[in-house]
């Protein structure tokens, strides 16, 4: 089993996630307060809650302690660690991903089939993928996980390393799109399985 050391690990923030929305919940806290008492901002603790971990705000999540969440929560000495050793025991079983409930709006074949699409229309345009990545208010990493397809609706079906939310991605195609000088909507049609375009 995976050693858990002092910091949260993906993907393993759903199960940390849901123990702290029901604790708040509890103590009748606002995530606001909460997301000060952890060091984070309100927007990097919504999405602990959520289980959607955007790529920056992984790393905001990495610099706090499981024994942090333990004292802001009042839980037990452990709890935190405890609820994380129990989420990597279940990734690391044979149980099915379906039997998580996969929340993905896409398969990773649809995104794998925008991600070739977005290569081929930036090195067309000779678009970098730190400026493609600033056009989407994202970074040079999520233009690298996009064209990789490596998209994933819910973190518990990711493998183990980098990767990108779909909820995070579907919220910037309209970006994309302006930035490779796509139609409307083209994005979404790849994603569907629309034939891709010269053009794309």
């Amino acid at each position: 089993m995976p050693a858990i050391i002092s910091s949260i690990t993906h993907p393993y923030w759903g199960a940390l996630g849901a123990r702290a929305s029901t604790s708040r919940a509890d103590l009748k806290l606002s995530q606001a307060k909460i997301a000060t008492n952890l060091g984070l901002t309100v927007r990097e603790y919504a999405a602990l809650e959520s289980g959607f971990i955007p790529p920056e705000v992984a790393e905001a999540l990495g610099r706090v302690s499981l024994a942090r969440f333990d004292e802001v929560f009042a839980w037990d000495n452990g709890t935190a660690r405890t609820t994380v050793q129990n989420a990597v025991q279940a990734v690391a079983s044979p149980v099915p991903v379906l039997a998580f409930g996969d929340r993905s709006t896409y398969p990773t074949a649809a995104w794998a089939r925008l991600g070739a699409a977005v290569q081929k229309a930036r090195l067309a345009l000779r678009i970098s993928k730190p400026v493609l990545g600033y056009a989407m208010k994202s970074s040079s990493k999520t233009v690298l996980r996009l064209e990789e397809g490596r998209v994933y609706g819910d973190p518990r079906t990711a493998p183990p390393g980098d990767y990108n939310s779909e909820k995070y991605l579907l919220k910037r195609l309209p970006l994309l799109e302006m930035a490779l000088e796509w139609d409307k909507g083209q994005a979404a049609e790849i994603l569907d399985g629309a034939p891709v375009s010269a053009a794309a």
